[in-house]
């Protein structure tokens, strides 16, 4: 593991939330909140993963790209922000409004030769950093930061006849699968309204037996599938939600949460072009 790994607290995934006092003497309800996303790859493995755009906040890569010593084009995984500095997002979320969208995880998908196979990325950890601001009412102070690890494994199979994903739409897809999903909301007090955050994907859905079995799970696992030799795009969303008078949350169709407190793993199957 490299040095990132200080961040990874021991590989759990754990949300901590240190909300700022704002001095109000009552309570104010937040209706629109400024927020902003930080995301970095903190851990990889093995040494011939290149880690690469380092997120400003987290100090560690946005960018994981092998294997180093392939002068080819790479494989590699990469979360993407809309803002200038690489890994973060930033917007306005609405309360009990609309998501907002988040960052995008991209899975550049493209054969290695099998003489590689020792720089194949094996596993890592994704840590997500959310800070919320109120813009109306302007009422000062921020939550935050509320800071999430996401410990991943990755795995390469040869990609031959008989072993590909059942459901591939591509030659032989490559298949991601969470594992472990501990509580998926993280709730916190602003100036003595509570708030429940969210932070997901509509992109992840139901799996057949098959290809659950793939990654050691049962049939309806939850994963997304990546296509070979193309650039794969997953659009996260972020959104804030609060109990009481007032509009009621709007549902996300499908929404399936990532972010909470607990333990998540993600387990990764990724299909590799023999040589």
């Amino acid at each position: 593991m490299d040095k990132w790994q200080r961040y990874a607290g021991g590989g759990a995934l754990a949300f901590a939330l240190l909300v700022g006092a704002t001095g109000q003497a009552s309570a104010v309800v937040v209706d629109v909140w400024d927020y902003t996303l930080d995301n970095a790859f903190t851990e990889f493995a093995p040494a011939g993963v290149v880690g690469l755009n380092d997120n400003p906040t987290l100090g560690a890569p946005t960018r994981i790209e092998w294997p180093e010593s392939f002068g080819g084009t790479r494989s590699a995984l990469e979360v993407q922000g809309a803002d200038t500095d690489p890994g973060r997002q930033s917007g306005e979320v609405t309360t009990n409004g609309p998501a907002a969208p988040g960052p995008d995880l991209v899975h550049f998908n493209f054969p290695i030769p099998t003489e590689f196979e020792s720089e194949f990325l094996t596993s890592g950890t994704l840590t997500a950093r959310a800070v919320l601001t109120p813009q109306q009412p302007p009422i000062g102070g921020e939550t935050g930061p509320i800071e999430t690890f996401f410990e991943f494994a990755f795995n390469e199979t040869p990609n031959r006849s008989g072993e590909c994903v059942p459901d591939a739409q591509s030659v032989c897809d490559d298949f991601f699968a969470l594992v472990a999903v501990g509580p998926t909301s993280e709730t916190f007090t602003f100036d003595g309204e509570t708030y429940t955050l969210l932070f997901g994907s509509t992109q992840l859905t139901p799996q057949s037996a098959e290809t659950c079995a793939l990654v050691g799970q049962a049939a309806g696992c939850l994963g997304f599938l990546t296509q070979e030799n193309q650039t794969n795009v997953f659009e996260t969303f972020i959104s804030v939600t609060r109990e009481g008078p007032g509009p009621s949350p709007v549902p996300e169709p499908g929404m399936l949460v990532l972010l909470g407190t607990g333990l998540l793993a993600l387990g990764i199957i990724r299909r590799r072009q023999a040589s």
